[in-house]
């Protein structure tokens, strides 16, 4: 019987096809053909993979060893009766340049803010604090809390409430978008800007719990600020 073309084709296929094995071992020939030929390559890159690697750990390791000498560091600064005398900003500095870039060094930042505010030294701590509000810190909005306060203190007003707006906008807790803005009403009131003061207020209470008793003192402050607003005379 003759044989049809297609068997013919498919005996010829399967003989020309190589079995898995032997593909395998030509890829593993030519592999090791092509490392020998190239192994200094490969051994310079594999040097320098263990330079980065090994950098990397050293650099981590360094900024561990780094970050738990200023926490140790902090907590004795806290503890010290002296941190809000003279004595204690020059160490607070001190520490601050030594640990600068670390979060205990802006933790440190508004220690010292808080110290020269309390020596009624708005402008000491104004430089500082705005770096600190308008940096990536996770003390970012806490440092713009105390800056609306210092601008208050220095009777900037326009300052503070700016401050104050850009803690809120940066507070990643509703506890404090509340109290900033909270300071934020209060000043516009103040200022007899009423009509700011209430809208202020009015954020704030849809911050709050629907009949609590934060809400009941807002409802009241908008209703004292509506008011102040219809019996001041008009501009």
């Amino acid at each position: 019987m003759a044989t049809s073309s297609s068997t013919v084709a498919r005996s010829r296929q399967s003989h020309s096809a190589l079995h898995p094995d032997d593909a395998m071992a030509l890829r593993a020939a030519a592999l090791s053909t092509w490392a020998k030929k190239n192994a200094r390559m490969i051994i310079g890159i594999s040097a320098v993979a263990l330079l980065v690697v090994g950098g990397l750990l050293v650099w981590k390791y360094t900024q561990a060893q780094r970050r738990a000498a200023a926490a140790e560091q902090l907590m004795a600064l806290r503890a010290n009766p002296a941190v809000n005398t003279g004595t204690g900003a020059r160490a607070l500095e001190s520490f601050i340049g030594s640990y600068d870039g670390t979060t205990e060094a802006d933790e440190a930042r508004l220690m010292l803010a808080g110290s020269r505010l309390n020596f009624g030294k708005p402008r000491e701590a104004i430089a500082d604090l705005t770096r600190l509000a308008n940096s990536g810190s996770p003390l970012a909005a806490q440092a713009a809390m105390l800056l609306g306060s210092a601008h208050a203190q220095a009777g900037d007003a326009p300052a503070a409430i700016r401050a104050y707006q850009q803690a809120a906008d940066k507070a990643r807790l509703r506890y404090q978008r509340i109290d900033a803005l909270g300071q934020v009403a209060l000043l516009h009131e103040a200022a007899g800007n009423y009509t700011a003061a209430v809208e202020t207020y009015r954020t704030v209470l849809a911050e709050l719990e629907p009949n609590s008793q934060q809400s009941t003192m807002m409802e009241m402050r908008i209703t004292e600020a509506l008011a102040k607003a219809a019996a001041a005379p008009r501009r």
